[in-house]
């Protein structure tokens, strides 16, 4: 009877430690078979470029690069807090002589490239065809109703003859903001018109701005 008892819990000892052997392998089988959970990979997005923002980053350093350039200009020989109308008349016909030196391969589209041209009439648009737009039309006119009529040309000097005529404010109010060295100014009531304030000469130009 001992003996047989002894042999009960032989077997049943044995029978133990294999399931535990069994236990430990389809554990580790199962480590090996089944992956962890992982969290899926984000990929990185980003917001489509604004095509008008890089057209005026362009525009801006075009314009940079002029005004540069006639400061350089202006600060080699400044004009004196006295100066007369006939000095100041002498030196804007030297500086406009210079910078028609520097920029002797200029065109037109330099500054105004086909890109910033479109986008300007496209600001402008809402101005001149929208509920204002008689009232914007009506502004391009001087008091007197005299309209400037320019032969655009690029490092041509803005004729003593024609008036300045101002750019309306809402128009202003849509375009780009200048430098003080440069402003717009419209021709025959519909040409965009970039004018260098201290040499008085035409920088760039766009035809049919105002349609």
């Amino acid at each position: 009877m001992t003996e047989l008892i002894r042999s009960v819990l032989a077997l049943t000892l044995a029978a133990g430690m294999s399931g535990c052997g069994m236990l430990r392998q389809d554990t580790a089988k199962g480590t090996e078979t089944v992956p962890e959970p992982s969290t899926p990979v984000q990929k990185a997005t980003a917001e489509p470029s604004n095509p008008d923002s890089a057209v005026l980053a362009d525009f801006n350093a075009r314009l940079d690069n002029y005004v540069k350039k006639q400061r350089a200009l202006l600060k080699d020989s400044p004009i004196a807090e006295d100066a007369t109308p006939a000095q100041i008349k002498a030196r804007q016909d030297t500086l406009a002589a210079e910078l028609r030196v520097i920029r002797k391969n200029a065109k037109q589209g330099d500054i105004f490239t086909p890109q910033v041209a479109e986008l300007f009439k496209r600001l402008m648009y809402p101005e001149v065809k929208g509920p204002d737009a008689k009232e914007t039309k009506q502004a391009l006119s001087e008091e007197d109703g005299e309209t400037a009529k320019v032969n655009l040309v690029v490092n041509a000097s803005w004729p003593a003859n024609e008036p300045l005529t101002t750019t309306p404010a809402n128009l202003l109010a849509n375009l780009p903001q200048l430098p003080m060295d440069v402003e717009y100014r419209i021709s025959n009531k519909r040409h965009l018109v970039l004018r260098d304030v201290d040499a008085n000469i035409i920088v760039d130009f766009i035809y049919n701005a105002i349609r």
